[in-house]
């Protein structure tokens, strides 16, 4: 009856809104309690039946005005999964009020920054922590773990060498054009693996019948786009070269190296952070009057 409310509301009638208010029980993960009273649930149950109550209404916009603030830490980890999830599936528009700058990070496709009453800053969660736009933002994102906000798509660039085709000496030629060591190897459907110039050079040199490209190319596994850089920078650290990130069809897509994934992890300089400590605390001198 609580999660058909707004139901109720609309006029809607009782099959039909019972029907609704079923299946919205069922998607938050509440079978079973139906008939069970507010005082009977958890805290996190009880946000949940708010939840399934908003999204029983199919409205296209969803205000949620620190719904999870009351929760402990483990319940309300579980409310923002759950959150990700029916977001991903449904594609509402929610708009989320939260002083949790973590919590905003985790589940916000945009942020904006408030201080006062004005907007400090709108922007992606990787736009927020890289380019603040003064120094209250960077105040406010200095302590956030980039490391398990930011994603490989954030430092990720094209290849600068693309290697098609099984020919050694075309590679060898191309992997001379560009000035590069190494190459990434790919066919027409998904990518193959790491050429090294040196390998392809003894590989010429032997001319072994049953070598080609694909043959001596180094296969480690790449990595995805939307990984976090706390679990992708171990393995970039110990590559020689950046790591191939590839798509869900495993197409290559571009690289990511440890260079470029440690220095985004800095937090950056407020705008004042430039001056010496002994100049800034410097006050004007006082003129003496007769």
């Amino acid at each position: 009856q609580n999660v058909a409310y707004g139901l109720v509301v609309r006029g809607v009638p009782r099959k039909e809104r019972e029907e609704r208010a079923k299946h919205w029980v069922d998607a938050v993960g509440l079978t079973g309690y139906e008939n069970q009273y507010p005082t009977q649930l958890s805290g996190g149950m009880q946000q949940r039946v708010g939840l399934a109550r908003a999204l029983a209404t199919d409205a296209e916009i969803l205000l949620m005005d620190e719904a999870f603030s009351a929760l402990d830490p483990l319940i309300r980890s579980q409310m923002q999964d759950q959150l990700i999830d029916l977001q991903a599936e449904l594609g509402k528009t929610i708009v989320f009020i939260t002083h949790d700058l973590d919590e905003a990070l985790r589940i916000g496709d945009h942020i904006a920054i408030l201080k006062d009453g004005r907007l400090s800053q709108v922007g992606t969660p990787p736009e927020i922590l890289l380019n603040p736009a003064d120094d209250y933002v960077a105040e406010f994102v200095r302590d956030v773990n980039r490391a398990r906000v930011l994603t490989v798509n954030t430092v990720m660039k094209p290849p600068k060498a693309r290697l098609t085709g099984r020919d050694l000496e075309q590679a060898l030629e191309e992997l001379r054009r560009v000035g590069e060591r190494y190459g990434y190897v790919v066919d027409e459907t998904r990518y193959r693996g790491v050429a090294r110039q040196e390998r392809v050079e003894e590989a010429i040199i032997a001319r072994a019948i049953d070598e080609d490209l694909y043959s001596v190319c180094e296969t480690g596994p790449p990595l995805t786009a939307d990984a976090a850089l706390d679990t992708a920078l171990p393995p970039a650290l110990e590559s020689d070269y950046p790591v191939p990130v590839v798509d869900e069809g495993g197409q290559l897509i571009g690289v990511a190296s440890s260079r470029e994934m440690s220095s985004v992890l800095s937090p950056p300089k407020a705008a004042n952070e430039d001056v010496p400590r002994h100049e800034a605390r410097k006050k004007p001198k006082k003129s003496s009057a007769r």
